[in-house]
């Protein structure tokens, strides 16, 4: 009797690490950078539900989340200074703990990159501030694909004000072939964005959460709950 006590309780144990590992596996650790889009800025100064924020949710519904870092998204954030953080691998303290932007980059098993859309959207775009941006953008995709070759998802642009349709069509055809040389997704978001109903104000660029709802629709058909 007491050697089959012994035997159900190490067998009991066997299975409790394998359910662990399993279900450790199974978690995802998602990360967003970016600018304000990324974070579901407002017009007000403060931030609304994010497309990464409905990505968040789903997987915490299915208990498979592991982690969520957005805090590296920042309103206003350029390329250039996102370059710049990921060169000198800044550090933020999330929950009490010191997360370096390199390390949340490696960890992330799903990578959203919106970065744009706060740069671009209150300029005529020339083509001088065009292929200067796109530039940036390179670079910033090859430094990201020497720390990641999980799921990375880049977000297009949209048209907004002084930027016309075949100005905003032409930079993302551009995003695209660059996300997809470093074996990235991209997810072109501007036919998603047309309706007024979708945007907060008619003199911002920040849409409501009901645009967000409609970028996370397509996140979700490239990711697995």
């Amino acid at each position: 009797m007491k050697k089959k006590i012994i035997a159900l309780t190490i067998l009991g144990a066997i299975i409790s690490v394998f359910i662990y590992f399993f279900t450790q596996s199974e978690e995802v650790t998602i990360v967003s950078i970016g600018d304000g889009l990324s974070l579901g800025m407002t017009p007000y100064g403060i931030e609304g539900k994010s497309f990464n924020d409905y990505l968040k949710e789903a997987y915490e519904n299915k208990h498979k989340l592991k982690t969520y870092i957005h805090e590296f998204s920042t309103a206003g954030k350029t390329v250039k200074e996102l370059i710049y953080e990921i060169k000198e691998n800044i550090s933020l303290t999330i929950k009490n703990k010191k997360i370096k932007i390199q390390q949340a980059i490696h960890e992330a098993d799903i990578l959203t990159i919106s970065i744009g859309m706060d740069e671009l959207a209150n300029k005529k775009i020339t083509n001088k501030i065009k292929n200067e941006y796109l530039d940036d953008l390179e670079e910033l995709l090859s430094m990201i694909k020497c720390l990641n070759n999980k799921k990375v998802i880049v977000l297009g642009l949209y048209k907004w004000k002084n930027n016309d349709l075949l100005t905003i069509e032409k930079i993302n055809a551009s995003i695209r072939d660059i996300a997809l040389t470093d074996k990235f997704t991209f997810i072109d978001i501007n036919h998603l964005l047309t309706n007024n109903e979708y945007y907060l104000s008619k003199d911002s660029h920040y849409i409501n959460y009901l645009g967000h709802k409609m970028i996370y629709n397509e996140l979700k058909k490239l990711v697995k709950f």
